[in-house]
């Protein structure tokens, strides 16, 4: 991580994708506040998360709409939320930031839950008028999504609207003065091929591919098995690990033993 022309070292990355178009959303409030407390961060395009922090804390955020946007599969099938929350599970410290997700209203009846989009106050009246716009997930399957993904070992920040989903990240990536402190704190790192120091590095990020299998549970994995070759052999051994259960070991078969078709890089853009 380059410092800038003062010294100091990033402690936040952002996705570039994240602060393009007009439409203010939480990365950029958190941009401002960041600019405000003077706290460096730098802008570069982030193969996985949207923000990355230290500590090895990555972010992914959504809106609702875009939650049920991503469901919709590959051209293998499999969807591009699945592909995304594994990507992530990288990092040691994964989060999903829901943007919206306290703001909606639900509608079982119809299945769908409605998602405000803007808001007026009535003229002379103590009243306020909102506009929605329906997004078809039943409620139930909605709730059951957000499980599904904190059983991963994904946290979710939950956020009402824009304003108070940036005070959240803050508090992720901030938090109080003494986490402000960096020394002796690992900065943010971008995942890639690119840039791993050891041997150790090359096998965790290995192991770490692997669907529902973070770095922390990468090294637990090698710890037990010694090496990749024989973490690999013997796959059903995994759930002898605690936190590792039939539901990850199922996910490594696959994407071990499916034969391989290639796809666009744009699969994971959202």
């Amino acid at each position: 991580m380059q410092m800038d022309l003062f010294g100091n070292v990033p402690q936040i990355v952002i996705d570039v994708h994240e602060t393009s178009g007009k439409r203010m959303n939480s990365v950029k409030l958190l941009m401002e506040m960041l600019k405000k407390e003077d706290i460096p961060f730098t802008i570069e395009k982030i193969p996985i998360g949207d923000v990355l922090g230290m500590e090895g804390i990555a972010i992914e955020r959504k809106t609702v709409n875009d939650l049920v946007s991503t469901l919709k599969g590959s051209k293998s099938g499999v969807p591009r939320l699945t592909k995304q929350m594994d990507a992530l599970l990288q990092y040691e410290n994964p989060y999903l930031l829901i943007e919206n997700i306290l703001a909606i209203r639900r509608d079982p009846m119809k299945g769908c839950v409605y998602i405000p989009f803007k808001s007026n106050k009535t003229k002379g009246k103590p009243f306020y008028v909102t506009m929605e716009r329906a997004s078809y997930i039943h409620p139930s399957a909605l709730d059951a999504l957000i499980e599904s993904i904190e059983e991963k070992g994904i946290e979710i920040i939950k956020g009402f609207n824009a304003l108070h989903s940036a005070g959240l990240l803050y508090g992720v990536l901030i938090g109080d003065e003494e986490k402000r402190e960096t020394k002796g704190k690992r900065l943010p790192t971008i995942r890639t091929r690119k840039g791993l120091d050891s041997m150790a590095d090359e096998q965790e990020f290995f192991i770490a591919g692997l669907p529902s299998v973070n770095v922390v549970r990468a090294k637990s994995i090698l710890e037990k098995f010694g090496s990749p070759y024989e973490a690999i052999t013997r796959l059903d051994d995994w759930t002898q690990i605690s936190g590792i259960g039939p539901k990850t070991v199922a996910g490594a078969k696959k994407v071990l033993y499916m034969k391989y078709a290639a796809e666009s890089e744009n699969d994971l853009d959202e």
